[in-house]
């Protein structure tokens, strides 16, 4: 397997800045594994947060989770250290890495299988690393990262949940209670009915809690204080891949949030710049722009696997 150093996009260069803000996902890494071009694309909704917050100025980034002892790990660690992703309390644990099977089709990724995140299904290991999580401005979870396990250990940063869709219901229930910000993707959905269900939503959290959807080519919609904010999806050419367009748009919404100290006021120009900042994502390969070459024979014994 060939390592290929990133030659990173204009709008992805890492900068020397004055750092203030603390942010940290935990949660999932994997391996996203394109049959159609046999190259491998580091992802999951912890490492494009991780690494996508430092695209941002003013904001030190960090990731906390575990590592299978395979060559995908390896890859997948020397990315987020040429990010600047700080690592530093993640376990190394004996066991398969996370990785999923996807297929391009006009620009859209499609998902086909997966081994449902390797080593995450041992346990990220909370309990010793308190201090260092509530020493944090942000914590990103989300449901593809046993973030209902985790959630309950965080005392005093903001939370950002990323909840997927609305199929999580359970989940739901036993954490919006205790979520600054709820994060849902739903390009399928109808305006309509994204605002019935945030109405639903608002009546299960807390009335601090603001509600984010983001919707593919309809846009995003905000829900906060009984107010809505409708933010237009941002014209784009030539897309190359969506893979990570709704983390990308969440990183900048929570971090913008953030910088303004949760003032809603400010939610209409950060969820236009969230749009922008989004749609630089559909013009990269993959979630991060970094990519590594699969061997033949390796790539026919995962899908024989799955």
């Amino acid at each position: 397997m060939t390592h290929l150093l990133p030659t990173l996009p204009l709008h992805l260069e890492i900068k020397e800045r004055n750092d203030s803000m603390r942010v940290l996902a935990i949660g999932d890494n994997v391996m996203d594994i394109y049959l159609d071009s046999k190259r491998m694309f580091p992802g999951g909704n912890a490492i494009n947060f991780s690494v996508m917050a430092t695209r941002i100025p003013e904001i030190t980034s960090g990731y906390l989770g575990n590592f299978g002892n395979d060559n995908l790990a390896k890859l997948m660690k020397s990315t987020l250290k040429t990010f600047n992703v700080n690592i530093d309390h993640c376990r190394n644990l004996k066991g398969e890495s996370g990785y999923s099977l996807v297929k391009v089709v006009n620009g859209d990724r499609k998902f086909l299988a997966s081994n449902r995140g390797g080593v995450l299904n041992q346990g990220i290991k909370i309990s010793d690393n308190k201090d260092y999580i509530n020493a944090m401005d942000l914590i990103h979870l989300s449901v593809n990262g046993n973030g209902k396990e985790i959630i309950n250990y965080i005392s005093k940063p903001k939370i950002v949940y990323d909840y997927s869709d609305f199929s999580n219901e359970n989940e739901i229930t036993l954490t919006i209670d205790n979520v600054d910000l709820a994060c849902f993707s739903v390009g399928n959905v109808s305006k309509d009915r994204v605002v019935e269900r945030a109405r639903q939503l608002q009546r299960m959290g807390n009335y601090h809690t603001i509600l984010l959807f983001t919707m593919g080519k309809q846009g995003a919609m905000v829900f906060a204080r009984n107010r809505c904010y409708y933010q237009p999806a941002q014209l784009t050419n030539h897309i190359k891949d969506t893979m990570g367009a709704g983390d990308s748009f969440i990183t900048y919404f929570s971090t913008g949030l953030l910088r303004e100290n949760w003032d809603i006021s400010s939610i209409p120009n950060i969820l236009k710049s969230a749009s922008l900042f989004s749609a630089k994502q559909l013009k990269i390969d993959g979630s991060l722009g970094v990519s590594f070459n699969i061997p033949d024979l390796q790539l026919k014994e995962l899908c024989k696997e799955r």
